[in-house]
């Protein structure tokens, strides 16, 4: 801040900085990700999070540090990128840190070199930074050609609201406006490099975090990095990303480059050290020992000592984490568990890929399938993998082949010994002969938890329990996969007998999507299809796979709105369909698809994608599918639940459709950078139909730039939404709350369409007559489905004194039937099958209740949407939007 405001004060000559388009496009509110338009397509193409080589930090002519260009930079290349730690510091009160949030109450420190540019107050940067807040990274890049020796700049948007930057404020505004730029800054002559991080570059680790790694071999005693280091006002006792920074531990520092991702070593391996030198706030890394390339690079944490935020990292120090400390409990084993040991142990314990798959063909699919489940797999580079059910070990050997260490259970003891012969050479693999169910292991321990074929060996309650298990089990982050038969058995091999639960795949959803850990922690579908290598050489579409993450206790707001109104689980989408129509969660149904369809031709030909985003339960994904059996066309649902409902039904569709139309599942609506990952000018047509809605006000625009990055010039975007009729302050109350209740997020029409036009050419059509239209038939539906004339509520209207009027015909009917039974058994007879037809009244008054609960919510719903429409609350509008080709563009 001092050599800011000396270097301001000298450049007191400078014209006070224009407002430039940049400005324009990058306001607070209004960015998270691309924060303007040359930066829009990611530049991430090496393997290190953190790039700082173009880039040197010097000290300047004015006692400061600053970073200046190490070589020419072109305008709209990258200058830098890195990642960020979030501090809980005041931005307004210490002027060393980003602000990272668009409400600006998020505070963030950088790597690199990225907290050494200086201001620019003659708005003449040279720079912008373009932050991704949800990833926790940023990239700058050059606003125009940068010589080499330049300083580099960035323009202060926040100078005009931070406290911290109060002075800097003043002295930029008593610059005269007609002042001429000010000289570039200039290097100290012969002044040394105070940043250099060019040995060590920073990936993901093993563990879900950041970690620092060797770039280049680095011998014991050669200097691995150095740097320079802010103090900020923070509390190291409750932060772990600052350094101690005085010896009685009382001051706090950030340090630059590579330094605050070296991770602990908690078991005496660290290969390097730091020297702090407090007086100068520099710091020198040594390496303690020879390090290879690509070893990570870890410290010495001394402070794990006394530091109250490394409480649990010093508890994990004094934990042993090996997997032959893992308890395996012994209890006698119960009827179900018997049939399942019985069933392996006894009838197909031969350790033969033929007993494995149950198929006499089992090669030929072994060679078919394999590559298709591993496909399905997330990174296993350095991971831990826990791999249950692993048979003879068809998957054991290619697991460790990639993973950093596997562990195989089985509980067939045949099986584990040929698993060991087969693949002896790999010495990461561990095999334990345990039965799954009652195999107890340390929690947060695992990347992977992997099965292929095991839970249809487990009752609903041990699948249950295994479901929390795997939760305490995984790491935060972490994946389990695995792949089941459902509905009926796969494999052509004889049974003595079968125990085997073919569930339907919505069962297995809704216990995994059900399951939470102690803390919190819940599983999210990522991804589920059917095996279709099975599909197309037996035409068993009923072979499933299942892919889900474990998410922490804060998921996202729309993840959590999703939750708390329980709008998508599988007997509310059913109740959807009565009044939409099958495979409907949106207004107007087929009806709706076609309109669609015919807006979208001018832009589909044979062989043409289309992209339907907010897929629901795929009815107007399938309507293109099946109307043009020419184009290609791929559904994106938000919605785990919706997801696999879909996944359940689209398997049984003809083949012909499975490989035109296709699903997938993007939790968070499509706005981080690792979902709809697909190359530019990908799609003729895209489709978001009554989803935008559902994105908050900055995700919005978010989407719609990826939907114009997805669409060829020329393509068509088809958008049908809900929105404002009239100013948000004059809209009906009952419609605001149940606005709010839902989760939707409306905007007026007009600022619809100015948000389409940043990207497109837009049509827009007033459609609430349609919709009004509409409710009044969704309202004659849910009279016939759920009103007083529904036949489940018809039926439980029986009450019991009805119900007794059958004793005597059933009394004088048992005894005509069967003349010689005593009275006393007539009569234990009669009242065994009337206690059954009460257990089936009680079942139909149950369902009834549901039944009439749900007439009450969708009628009081579709009423008050109806009524919002007609009174001009709402407003329901298709919104035709062209990409503009390249030169209109």
């Amino acid at each position: 801040m001092r050599a800011i405001q000396r270097r301001a004060a000298a450049a007191a000559t400078s014209s006070v900085r224009q407002q430039s388009s940049l400005w324009a496009a990058w306001v607070p509110g209004h960015h998270n990700g691309v924060g303007f338009a040359f930066a829009a397509v990611r530049r991430c193409s090496s393997d290190s999070l953190i790039d700082c080589s173009k880039v040197q930090a010097r000290l300047d002519a004015y006692g400061g540090v600053g970073a200046f260009a190490a070589q020419p930079i072109k305008k709209g290349e990258v200058v830098e990128r890195g990642v960020v730690r979030r501090l809980p510091v005041d931005g307004n009160d210490c002027a060393y840190v980003f602000t990272w949030s668009p409400d600006r109450s998020v505070w963030a420190s950088g790597s690199g070199c990225s907290v050494f540019y200086n201001a620019s107050l003659a708005g003449t940067p040279n720079t912008e930074m373009a932050r991704y807040f949800d990833e926790d990274k940023f990239e700058i890049i050059a606003s125009r050609d940068i010589a080499e020796n330049e300083e580099l700049t960035h323009l202060y948007k926040s100078l005009e609201w931070r406290e911290c930057f109060k002075e800097l404020k003043a002295i930029r505004d008593r610059m005269p406006a007609s002042a001429e730029a000010a000289k570039p800054v200039e290097l100290v002559s012969g002044s040394p490099i105070v940043v250099d991080c060019s040995k060590v570059y920073a990936k993901k680790d093993a563990f879900g975090g950041v970690g620092a790694y060797a770039k280049v071999p680095i011998k014991k005693g050669e200097l691995v990095e150095r740097g320079i280091v802010r103090r900020l006002p923070v509390d190291g006792n409750v932060c772990p990303f600052v350094f101690t920074w005085s010896e009685d531990g009382t001051v706090w520092a950030s340090g630059s480059g590579c330094s605050v991702f070296y991770n602990a070593s908690l078991d005496g391996s660290e290969n390097t050290e730091m020297k702090r030198f407090f007086d100068e706030d520099r710091f020198e890394v040594y390496a303690v020992r020879d390090i290879a390339k690509d070893e990570e690079v870890t410290h010495l944490y001394k402070s794990i000592e006394w530091r109250e935020c490394f409480k649990d990292l010093k508890e994990l120090r004094r934990r042993s984490i090996q997997i032959d400390g893992a308890d395996i409990a012994s209890s006698d084993a119960d009827s179900a568990r018997g049939s399942f040991a019985e069933y392996w142990n006894a009838d197909h314990s031969a350790p033969t890929l033929e007993n494995m798959m149950l198929d006499s063909d089992a090669g030929t699919m072994d060679r078919l399938e394999r590559p298709e489940i591993l496909s399905a797999l997330p990174s296993l580079a350095g991971k831990r993998v826990l791999e249950l059910g692993a048979g003879i070990g068809r998957f054991s050997g290619i697991l460790a082949q990639k993973a950093g260490e596997v562990v195989a259970v089985d509980f067939v003891d045949s099986s584990c010994s040929e698993n060991r012969r087969l693949n002896a050479d790999c010495t990461n693999l561990q095999v334990m002969h345990a039965d799954v169910t009652m195999l107890e292991l340390k929690p947060n321990s695992f990347d992977l938890v992997f099965s292929n074929w095991l839970l249809m060996y487990l009752t609903d309650d041990e699948v249950r329990d295994f479901a929390k298990k795997v939760l305490t089990w995984l790491k935060p982050g972490g994946h389990l996969f695995f792949r089941e038969s459902c509905f009926h058995a796969s494999g052509n091999a004889a049974r003595r007998f079968n125990p085997t639960q073919y569930r339907d795949p919505n069962s297995y959803s809704q216990m995994f999507s059900e399951s939470v850990s102690a803390d919190g922690s819940r599983f999210q579908l990522l991804a589920t299809n059917c095996v279709e290598s099975y599909a197309k050489m037996k035409g068993n579409v009923h072979q499933m796979w299942f892919r889900w993450e474990k998410i922490g206790p804060m998921a996202s707001n729309r993840r959590m709105r999703t939750l708390q109104t329980g709008q998508y689980t599988p007997a509310h989408c059913l109740r959807y369909e009565k009044i939409y129509g099958r495979s409907y969660i949106y207004t107007g149904g087929d009806e709706v698809s076609r309109q669609i369809l015919e807006h979208a031709s001018p832009a589909l030909a044979p062989g043409s994608r289309c992209l339907d985003i907010g897929s629901g339960l795929g009815g107007t994904a399938l309507y293109f599918a099946t109307q043009r059996p020419d184009i290609f066309v791929h559904g994106v649902n938000h919605s785990g639940e919706l997801y696999s409902l879909v996944a359940g039904r689209h398997v049984k569709q003809s083949r012909e459709v499975r490989e035109r139309l296709t699903f997938e599942l993007a939790p968070e609506a499509g706005i981080p950078e690792n979902e709809l990952r697909y190359p530019p000018n990908s799609f003729d047509v895209i489709i978001i139909r009554e989803s935008m809605m559902y994105l908050d006000y900055q995700d919005k625009p978010v989407l719609l730039q990826k939907a114009s990055r997805l669409l060829r010039p020329g393509g068509r975007l088809i958008v049908v939404d809900y929105g404002f009729g009239k100013p948000d302050k004059e809209v009906n109350l009952l419609f605001r709350e149940h606005l709010q209740e839902w989760g939707y997020f409306l905007m007026e029409p007009a600022e619809q369409r100015k948000l389409l036009q940043r990207y497109f050419e837009v049509e827009d059509t007033d459609a609430t007559e349609h919709f009004v239209r509409f409710m009044d038939e969704g309202l004659a539906n849910i009279e016939e489905h759920f009103g007083e004339s529904a036949l489940v509520r018809q039926n439980a209207g029986k009450d019991a004194e009805q119900l007794e009027l059958l004793r005597s015909p059933l009394i004088g009917q048992m005894q005509a039937a069967l003349p010689r039974l005593s009275v006393d058994a007539v009569d234990d007879a009669v009242e065994a099958a009337m206690a059954k037809l009460n257990m089936h009244f009680d079942a139909l008054r149950a369902d009834a209740e549901v039944c009439k609960a749900d007439y009450e919510w969708a009628r009081r719903t579709w009423m008050l949407e109806r009524r919002a429409a007609a009174e001009g609350d709402l407003r329901w509008t298709f919104f035709v939007a062209v990409k503009k080709g390249v030169a209109e563009s």
